[in-house]
Protein backbone atom coordinates (compact mmCIF):
# COMPACT_ATOMS: atom_id res chain seq x y z
CA UNK A 1 0.00 0.00 0.00
CA UNK A 2 1.34 3.61 -1.11
CA UNK A 3 1.52 5.98 1.86
CA UNK A 4 1.09 9.30 1.18
CA UNK A 5 4.14 11.72 1.63
CA UNK A 6 4.86 13.42 4.67
CA UNK A 7 7.28 16.54 4.60
CA UNK A 8 8.93 14.95 7.88
CA UNK A 9 10.82 12.60 5.45
CA UNK A 10 12.68 15.78 4.20
CA UNK A 11 13.55 17.13 7.56
CA UNK A 12 13.72 14.81 10.34
CA UNK A 13 16.71 12.86 9.06
CA UNK A 14 18.68 15.67 9.19
CA UNK A 15 17.38 17.60 12.05
CA UNK A 16 17.85 14.07 14.01
CA UNK A 17 21.75 13.75 12.60
CA UNK A 18 22.29 17.40 13.16
CA UNK A 19 21.10 16.75 17.23
CA UNK A 20 23.13 13.98 17.24
CA UNK A 21 26.31 16.22 16.28
CA UNK A 22 25.55 18.79 18.55
CA UNK A 23 24.67 16.48 21.17
CA UNK A 24 28.33 14.24 20.32
CA UNK A 25 30.37 17.35 19.76
CA UNK A 26 29.48 19.11 23.24
CA UNK A 27 29.12 16.07 25.39
CA UNK A 28 33.04 15.59 24.43
CA UNK A 29 32.10 11.85 23.73
CA UNK A 30 33.18 11.29 20.11
CA UNK A 31 36.60 9.06 21.29
CA UNK A 32 34.27 7.17 23.61
CA UNK A 33 31.30 6.82 21.23
CA UNK A 34 34.05 5.46 18.45
CA UNK A 35 35.55 2.60 20.63
CA UNK A 36 32.21 1.39 21.83
CA UNK A 37 31.15 1.10 18.55
CA UNK A 38 33.92 -0.09 16.95
CA UNK A 39 34.19 -2.53 19.11
CA UNK A 40 30.66 -3.48 19.42
CA UNK A 41 30.72 -4.16 16.05
CA UNK A 42 33.91 -6.13 16.08
CA UNK A 43 31.65 -9.36 15.91
CA UNK A 44 30.55 -9.52 12.40
CA UNK A 45 33.78 -9.42 10.97
CA UNK A 46 35.84 -7.22 8.41
CA UNK A 47 33.97 -8.87 5.73
CA UNK A 48 31.04 -7.70 6.27
CA UNK A 49 31.91 -4.21 7.30
CA UNK A 50 34.08 -3.67 4.00
CA UNK A 51 31.63 -5.28 1.83
CA UNK A 52 29.21 -2.14 3.18
CA UNK A 53 31.50 0.48 2.87
CA UNK A 54 32.45 0.11 -0.31
CA UNK A 55 28.76 1.09 -1.38
CA UNK A 56 29.53 4.48 0.00
CA UNK A 57 32.40 5.04 -2.28
CA UNK A 58 31.41 7.84 -5.00
CA UNK A 59 32.67 5.89 -8.10
CA UNK A 60 30.24 2.80 -6.88
CA UNK A 61 27.43 5.31 -6.03
CA UNK A 62 27.56 7.05 -9.32
CA UNK A 63 27.79 3.29 -11.19
CA UNK A 64 24.63 2.54 -9.14
CA UNK A 65 22.44 5.53 -10.37
CA UNK A 66 23.12 4.86 -14.22
CA UNK A 67 20.14 2.39 -14.69
CA UNK A 68 17.91 5.19 -13.43
CA UNK A 69 18.88 7.27 -16.45
CA UNK A 70 15.63 6.79 -18.57
CA UNK A 71 13.14 5.57 -15.85
CA UNK A 72 13.99 8.03 -13.44
CA UNK A 73 15.86 11.16 -15.77
CA UNK A 74 14.73 13.79 -12.76
CA UNK A 75 16.65 11.38 -9.92
CA UNK A 76 19.48 10.84 -12.18
CA UNK A 77 19.99 14.39 -12.28
CA UNK A 78 19.20 15.01 -9.04
CA UNK A 79 21.93 12.27 -7.78
CA UNK A 80 24.81 14.08 -10.37
CA UNK A 81 23.77 17.26 -8.84
CA UNK A 82 23.81 16.13 -5.36
CA UNK A 83 27.13 14.20 -6.07
CA UNK A 84 28.79 17.58 -6.78
CA UNK A 85 27.54 19.20 -3.80
CA UNK A 86 28.65 16.28 -1.32
CA UNK A 87 31.84 16.01 -2.79
CA UNK A 88 32.39 19.84 -2.21
CA UNK A 89 31.10 19.73 0.75
CA UNK A 90 33.69 16.85 2.04
CA UNK A 91 36.77 18.63 0.17
CA UNK A 92 35.68 22.18 1.30
CA UNK A 93 35.65 20.94 4.91
CA UNK A 94 38.56 18.67 5.23
CA UNK A 95 40.42 21.38 3.79
CA UNK A 96 39.28 23.83 6.22
CA UNK A 97 39.63 21.37 9.35
CA UNK A 98 42.08 18.66 9.46
CA UNK A 99 40.88 15.87 12.26
CA UNK A 100 43.35 13.10 12.49
CA UNK A 101 42.06 9.63 12.08
CA UNK A 102 41.59 7.36 15.26
CA UNK A 103 44.59 5.43 13.54
CA UNK A 104 46.74 8.30 14.62
CA UNK A 105 45.05 8.87 17.83
CA UNK A 106 44.87 5.49 19.04
CA UNK A 107 47.75 2.18 19.10
CA UNK A 108 46.66 -0.39 15.94
CA UNK A 109 45.26 -2.78 19.30
CA UNK A 110 43.42 -0.63 21.17
CA UNK A 111 40.57 -0.61 18.21
CA UNK A 112 39.60 -2.58 14.99
CA UNK A 113 40.91 -1.49 12.20
CA UNK A 114 40.48 -3.00 8.26
CA UNK A 115 41.58 -1.79 5.04
CA UNK A 116 43.89 1.81 3.96
CA UNK A 117 45.43 2.72 7.04
CA UNK A 118 44.76 6.47 6.85
CA UNK A 119 45.60 9.11 9.65
CA UNK A 120 44.69 12.62 8.53
CA UNK A 121 41.63 14.62 7.44
CA UNK A 122 39.10 12.54 8.89
CA UNK A 123 36.20 14.60 8.93
CA UNK A 124 34.08 14.11 7.45
CA UNK A 125 33.33 11.29 6.08
CA UNK A 126 32.74 11.07 1.88
CA UNK A 127 31.41 7.79 2.41
CA UNK A 128 28.58 8.68 4.57
CA UNK A 129 27.76 11.67 2.19
CA UNK A 130 27.59 9.78 -1.03
CA UNK A 131 25.18 7.42 1.23
CA UNK A 132 22.99 9.87 2.63
CA UNK A 133 22.81 11.37 -0.96
CA UNK A 134 21.45 8.32 -2.79
CA UNK A 135 19.11 8.12 0.26
CA UNK A 136 17.66 11.32 0.08
CA UNK A 137 17.13 10.81 -3.29
CA UNK A 138 15.44 7.62 -2.86
CA UNK A 139 13.34 8.68 -0.21
CA UNK A 140 12.62 12.70 -1.05
CA UNK A 141 12.46 11.72 -5.04
CA UNK A 142 11.62 7.94 -5.86
CA UNK A 143 10.28 5.99 -3.39
CA UNK A 144 6.73 5.86 -2.97
CA UNK A 145 6.27 3.33 0.00
CA UNK A 146 6.91 4.00 3.09
CA UNK A 147 8.75 0.66 3.93
CA UNK A 148 11.21 1.28 0.95
CA UNK A 149 12.11 5.00 2.76
CA UNK A 150 12.82 3.01 5.92
CA UNK A 151 14.99 0.52 3.74
CA UNK A 152 16.86 3.61 2.10
CA UNK A 153 17.49 4.71 5.55
CA UNK A 154 18.93 1.99 7.24
CA UNK A 155 20.87 0.91 4.31
CA UNK A 156 22.42 4.63 4.30
CA UNK A 157 22.77 4.52 8.33
CA UNK A 158 24.67 1.31 8.27
CA UNK A 159 27.38 2.63 5.58
CA UNK A 160 27.82 5.29 7.39
CA UNK A 161 28.06 3.11 10.62
CA UNK A 162 30.92 0.80 8.48
CA UNK A 163 33.33 3.66 8.44
CA UNK A 164 33.69 3.59 12.61
CA UNK A 165 33.68 -0.12 12.32
CA UNK A 166 36.54 -0.57 10.00
CA UNK A 167 38.30 1.92 12.13
CA UNK A 168 38.73 5.11 9.77
CA UNK A 169 36.32 8.09 10.71
CA UNK A 170 34.68 9.16 13.84
CA UNK A 171 31.23 9.38 14.98
CA UNK A 172 31.23 13.22 14.26
CA UNK A 173 32.91 12.36 10.52
CA UNK A 174 29.59 10.64 9.83
CA UNK A 175 26.71 12.98 11.10
CA UNK A 176 28.49 15.64 9.37
CA UNK A 177 28.59 13.89 5.90
CA UNK A 178 25.43 12.68 6.43
CA UNK A 179 24.02 16.16 6.10
CA UNK A 180 26.21 17.23 3.58
CA UNK A 181 24.83 14.23 1.48
CA UNK A 182 21.01 14.73 2.56
CA UNK A 183 21.47 18.66 1.37
CA UNK A 184 22.97 17.80 -1.90
CA UNK A 185 20.40 15.34 -2.56
CA UNK A 186 17.73 18.11 -1.56
CA UNK A 187 19.35 20.95 -3.90
CA UNK A 188 19.39 18.24 -6.46
CA UNK A 189 16.05 17.22 -6.26
CA UNK A 190 14.78 20.66 -6.29
CA UNK A 191 16.78 22.61 -9.25
CA UNK A 192 15.37 19.37 -11.42
CA UNK A 193 12.45 19.53 -10.73
CA UNK A 194 9.84 18.55 -13.17
CA UNK A 195 12.66 17.01 -15.55
CA UNK A 196 10.26 13.57 -16.13
CA UNK A 197 8.51 15.85 -18.82
CA UNK A 198 11.49 16.32 -20.78
CA UNK A 199 12.93 14.84 -24.10
CA UNK A 200 16.60 13.16 -23.78
CA UNK A 201 18.88 15.12 -24.98
CA UNK A 202 22.78 15.44 -25.32
CA UNK A 203 23.86 16.30 -22.01
CA UNK A 204 21.95 13.22 -20.90
CA UNK A 205 23.81 11.12 -23.73
CA UNK A 206 26.96 12.59 -22.45
CA UNK A 207 26.45 12.00 -19.08
CA UNK A 208 25.21 8.38 -19.38
CA UNK A 209 28.49 7.68 -21.67
CA UNK A 210 30.76 9.26 -18.54
CA UNK A 211 29.19 6.78 -16.87
CA UNK A 212 29.42 4.02 -18.87
CA UNK A 213 33.34 4.74 -18.55
CA UNK A 214 33.54 5.03 -15.04
CA UNK A 215 31.36 1.12 -15.25
CA UNK A 216 34.32 0.08 -17.73
CA UNK A 217 37.17 1.17 -15.41
CA UNK A 218 35.16 -0.32 -12.22
CA UNK A 219 35.39 -3.47 -14.02
CA UNK A 220 38.95 -3.63 -15.06
CA UNK A 221 40.32 -1.87 -12.10
CA UNK A 222 41.31 -2.61 -8.40
CA UNK A 223 39.89 0.97 -7.55
CA UNK A 224 38.68 0.20 -3.75
CA UNK A 225 41.81 -1.66 -2.89
CA UNK A 226 40.72 -4.39 -1.02
CA UNK A 227 40.99 -8.08 -2.71
CA UNK A 228 37.95 -8.95 -0.60
CA UNK A 229 35.58 -6.52 -2.22
CA UNK A 230 36.93 -6.55 -5.64
CA UNK A 231 34.76 -9.33 -6.48
CA UNK A 232 31.69 -7.08 -5.29
CA UNK A 233 33.05 -4.28 -7.06
CA UNK A 234 33.27 -6.22 -10.59
CA UNK A 235 29.92 -7.45 -9.87
CA UNK A 236 27.91 -3.72 -9.59
CA UNK A 237 30.08 -2.21 -12.47
CA UNK A 238 29.51 -5.01 -14.73
CA UNK A 239 25.47 -5.38 -13.82
CA UNK A 240 25.45 -1.26 -13.98
CA UNK A 241 27.56 -1.49 -17.26
CA UNK A 242 25.22 -3.82 -19.03
CA UNK A 243 22.26 -2.48 -17.68
CA UNK A 244 23.41 1.49 -18.39
CA UNK A 245 23.80 0.23 -21.97
CA UNK A 246 20.64 -1.09 -22.51
CA UNK A 247 18.96 2.16 -20.61
CA UNK A 248 20.50 4.32 -22.61
CA UNK A 249 20.16 2.64 -26.29
CA UNK A 250 16.37 2.52 -25.19
CA UNK A 251 16.12 6.41 -24.61
CA UNK A 252 14.05 8.21 -27.39
CA UNK A 253 16.52 10.75 -28.19
CA UNK A 254 15.03 13.38 -30.49
CA UNK A 255 15.80 12.85 -34.61
CA UNK A 256 16.72 15.76 -36.93
CA UNK A 257 15.24 15.31 -40.10
CA UNK A 258 17.41 17.23 -42.71
CA UNK A 259 15.87 19.84 -45.01
CA UNK A 260 16.94 21.29 -47.91
CA UNK A 261 19.27 24.48 -48.43
CA UNK A 262 16.72 27.83 -47.77
CA UNK A 263 13.84 25.50 -47.41
CA UNK A 264 11.75 26.49 -43.94
CA UNK A 265 11.34 24.17 -41.52
CA UNK A 266 8.87 21.66 -40.74
CA UNK A 267 7.17 21.60 -37.75
CA UNK A 268 6.08 18.72 -35.51
CA UNK A 269 2.61 18.49 -35.53
CA UNK A 270 2.49 15.12 -33.42
CA UNK A 271 1.00 11.99 -34.55
CA UNK A 272 -1.46 11.65 -37.89
CA UNK A 273 -4.92 11.87 -36.52
CA UNK A 274 -6.68 8.03 -36.38
CA UNK A 275 -8.41 6.41 -38.79
CA UNK A 276 -11.80 8.06 -38.96
CA UNK A 277 -11.19 10.98 -37.39
CA UNK A 278 -12.66 14.27 -38.38
CA UNK A 279 -10.25 17.12 -38.31
CA UNK A 280 -11.68 20.46 -36.95
CA UNK A 281 -12.65 22.91 -40.04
Amino acid sequence: MRAPFDPAWIWLPPVLGLAALLLVAAGGANRTLFLLLNHGGHALGAAFWLHLTMLGDGAIALALVLPCIRRAPRCFWAAVIAAVFAGLWTQFTKQCIDVPRPLAVFGAAEFFHAGPAYRQVSFPSGHAAAAFALAGIAVMGAAQRALTRWLALGLACLVGLSRIMVGVHWPIDVLWGMLGGWAGAWCGLALCGRLERTAAGAGTLAAGLVLLGLCAALLASRHIGIPSTLPLQRLIAGVCLVWGAWEIGAMPFPRHRRRAPGAAPVADVGPAPAAGRIADG
